[in-house]
């Protein structure tokens, strides 16, 4: 039974867990000095992977906004074509799976019956396939060619928070793994991003310092019944989660929408009523 501990719930004491929850999830996968990502537990020969040209991304709810991130990693690092499906419709739209592909499952539970039901598709389909699972034993971690455990802790929440996180961290590894293994990833570059990952626990732990300030927007704004999130690129799947969150755990409706699409309907809802949550932190055309 996992203990509440000085929290006065489960939600709260999940968010600040995610620091460590992060740690243990990339350092003994990392190696700065030499710039490397180690992913044995993936167990598909590097030849394979270097053979890749598409990937599948199949989830649902937080994992499917987690994968979306991925979307956006893997192009980047990696140089492959890569789909985001819903598990729940992954079977129905009759997915063409060919050679050099590789579909990655993502769920926090490791039972999520539609997800489950996605890889054993993909598998018929001649599919490799991968699981990025926070329970060890699970049964996608067990169907799966391979599999990245999170190692965000035991999760009670119905609103994924530490695993959320750890599956972005997943995902980033494998991008990154995938792209050095398709030599797309020089070491200097390599080790950077290792850097930076190795960074985020204690940028978290910073961001987390500001939980008062959470504290007194939430006063101001509780009586609102209607949210907006906005973001662009790999900052739109995140306003989608944080638009989630907010209905998973107040019971209030809002939105997330890619920022430039906001336009095309969204801002016919938009008057002095609505708050706009706009993600906008720095982009690499501005650093």
């Amino acid at each position: 039974m996992v203990e509440k501990r000085h929290f006065p719930h489960h939600l709260i004491r999940e968010i600040f867990e995610q620091p460590d929850g992060l740690r243990r999830t990339i350092e003994p996968r990392v190696s700065l000095e030499q710039g490397l990502v180690r992913l044995e537990e993936v167990q598909i020969p590097r030849e394979e992977l270097r053979a890749v040209r598409s990937i599948n991304i199949i989830a649902s709810g937080t994992s499917r906004h987690a994968g979306i991130a991925g979307q956006f990693m893997a192009q980047e690092l990696a140089g492959v074509h890569v789909d985001v499906d819903y598990a729940s419709e992954f079977e129905n739209r009759n997915p063409t799976i060919g050679p050099c592909e590789l579909s990655i499952f993502i769920t926090q539970s490791g039972e999520t019956a539609d997800t489950t039901g996605a890889l054993r598709e993909a598998k018929q389909r001649g599919s490799r396939t991968i699981a990025i699972s926070n329970v060890v034993g699970s049964t996608i971690a067990r169907e799966a060619d391979g599999v990245i455990y999170t190692h965000a802790g035991p999760e009670i929440s119905i609103a994924s928070t530490k695993a959320f996180t750890a599956q972005i961290a997943c995902l980033f590894m494998f991008a990154l793994y995938l792209g050095q293994v398709k030599e797309k990833v020089s070491q200097a570059v390599a080790r950077r991003y290792i850097g930076e990952l190795l960074a985020l626990p204690g940028k978290i732990e910073t961001i987390l310092a500001s939980a008062d300030q959470c504290e007194q927007l939430a006063e101001r704004y509780h009586r609102v019944e209607d949210f907006m999130f906005l973001g662009r690129a790999i900052h739109y799947p995140i306003a989608m989660d944080g638009a989630l969150k907010l209905k998973e755990i107040s019971y209030i409706h809002a939105e997330g929408y890619p920022t430039g699409e906001a336009k095309h309907g969204p801002n016919a809802l938009i008057d002095y009523r609505l708050p706009l949550v706009m993600i906008a932190t720095c982009d690499p055309d501005d650093a």
